[in-house]
């Protein structure tokens, strides 16, 4: 904003002293399980809720566009809507169920890894759902048979 004009410089620089960047919610699945428990805890502090592991799996797959408090808002939800100790996935909003649906129909893994193990585990994924002959799949994956076939040692 600085640089179009619709900031001023010496303002900026004025409260920029020590800046602390967070990283958006999406971009730390792995605190997720610790950050829902404590949530949990804050939430219905009487009640010794935790969340099943596949609603945490829908949770991690989930984007949040409205970052935590989106999630706290879900949780809440989920408490009111869970009748014992456990939130299951089906107290979790659709579309996070579905996210989650469509990751479990995805060949590689939301995480990322290495290309290769990317590429490995797509091939082993192909393979196994494509009702064609090698030399098809291979031109539906734009290389040639030979390409193919070397490509396919690396799955087995």
């Amino acid at each position: 904003m600085v640089s179009r004009g619709e900031f001023r410089q010496d303002l900026y620089y004025r409260i920029s002293t020590f800046p602390i960047l967070l990283p958006a919610l999406r971009e730390r699945r792995d605190d997720l399980s610790l950050l829902i428990e404590s949530q949990l805890q804050r939430i219905a502090p009487k009640r010794n809720l935790s969340i099943h592991p596949q609603a945490l799996q829908s949770l991690q797959c989930y984007e949040f566009p409205g970052n935590i408090r989106e999630l706290l808002n879900i949780l809440e939800r989920a408490t009111l809507l869970s009748d014992g100790d456990l939130i299951l996935p089906e107290h979790l909003p659709e579309e996070c169920r579905e996210i989650a649906e469509k990751a479990d129909n995805m060949p590689v893994s939301p995480v990322v890894m290495p290309l290769r193990e990317v590429e490995r585990q797509y091939l082993e994924w192909v393979v196994q759902h494509f009702d064609g002959d090698n030399k098809t799949l291979a031109k539906k994956l734009g290389v040639s048979e030979r390409t193919f076939y070397r490509k396919m040692r690396i799955v087995s």
